[in-house]
């Protein structure tokens, strides 16, 4: 595979390390039991996701509501650091991770892993944000000034360097002079006038608009993507590898089923997650911007479990449109895409 930016070479590098990890360490790094299996005994399947911010919610309402037994399976938690978290499930510690996203995956086909995404879980609330008193109108104005953003290799800002090429023609990578930090940091950055603007995400954004008045310049993301060239966008999927899809459809359609359970949690509790774990686990104490958040579970809206066809094709479109601009990928490996339906 091609790739066009540095960040590219960060992110094959990182995918490079993980496949020998998962060479060298043979096959005893998988060993949920699947479905069909002699004993009867409920099937065991490790979750990942992050240890801070949307998804490691999601995963905690299942957990903390007994959602996984109650679908028949019995759930193992993992909770990482967004910069270890993907090397965690291709090396095969975790059999589903909540927080892939389609063009990470794509990414890892690339380099040879049988990774796939196959249900969503967030929505892209990534947005751009300034000052109210900017004066910023478009991603255009930003070119040449100092933007905040917590990694080339984060979903953040891959997912807004493609469209924005798409949309403005505007080249983030090479056209802004980017500041990284960690996303909470950020918005101090942008509190203190260190940045014109910041990208981030929902609890970091909530914070953001509450604390400096932020506006989103550009975003949320799938509402972007959604007006101008339609269909979902997802800052979030779950992923497994092939194998243990094609092994284990029934469980795979348990685990789908937990999250159903927990979206109608979070859809009917919004509330819930000012309170904790969930608070602490998205690193908030302020009441506000806890209360916003709430608000934008349904709002914006921030969780999704909408697979749909168009659901897919968009994801799929997606994963096409970074190929064809050549920024991550010069060619979608194909298999990103797929449906539980596909592995019966």
């Amino acid at each position: 595979m091609k790739v066009k930016h540095w960040l590219s070479k960060v992110l094959i590098l990182a995918v490079a390390v993980a496949m020998l990890a998962v060479a060298c360490g043979g096959d005893d790094e998988t060993s949920s039991d699947s479905d069909g299996g002699d004993s009867g005994d409920v099937p065991v399947v490790r979750l990942s996701a992050l240890s801070g911010g949307l998804t490691g919610v999601a995963q905690t309402v299942i957990e903390e509501n007994g959602f996984d037994e109650a679908n028949g399976f019995k759930g193992e938690f993992f909770y990482n650091d967004p910069d270890a978290s993907g090397q965690f499930f291709l090396q095969k510690h975790s059999d589903i991770a909540l927080d892939s996203d389609p063009l990470t995956v794509a990414i890892a086909r690339a380099q040879g892993f049988d990774v796939t995404t196959f249900y969503p879980v967030l929505n892209n609330n990534n947005c751009i944000l300034v000052r109210p008193d900017s004066g910023y109108t478009s991603p255009e104005d930003l070119i040449g000034k100092k933007v905040g953003h917590f990694g080339a290799d984060s979903g953040t800002t891959t997912s807004l360097s493609v469209m924005l090429q798409e949309f403005y023609g505007v080249d983030l990578l090479e056209e802004y002079n980017l500041v990284e930090s960690d996303p909470a940091t950020l918005v101090e950055f942008l509190d203190t006038g260190e940045v014109e603007a910041i990208f981030d995400f929902v609890p970091h954004s909530s914070r953001a608009m509450l604390q400096t008045g932020a506006e989103c310049l550009f975003g949320p993301a799938f509402q972007e993507w959604e007006a101008n060239v339609g269909g979902a966008n997802f800052l979030s999927t779950m992923s497994a590898y092939e194998d243990y899809l094609s092994e284990n459809p029934k469980t795979v359609e348990s685990v789908m089923a937990a999250w159903d359970d927990a979206l109608a949690w979070i859809m009917e509790n919004p509330e819930a997650l000012t309170e904790e774990p969930y608070a602490s686990l998205m690193g908030q104490d302020d009441p506000e911007v806890l209360a916003l958040i709430a608000q934008q579970v349904t709002e914006i809206p921030l969780f999704t479990n909408d697979w749909s066809d168009e659901a897919q094709a968009s994801a799929e479109q997606f994963v096409d449109l970074s190929a064809e601009q050549g920024i991550l990928i010069e060619e979608n490996p194909g298999g990103v895409v797929t449906s539980i339906d596909d592995w019966k």
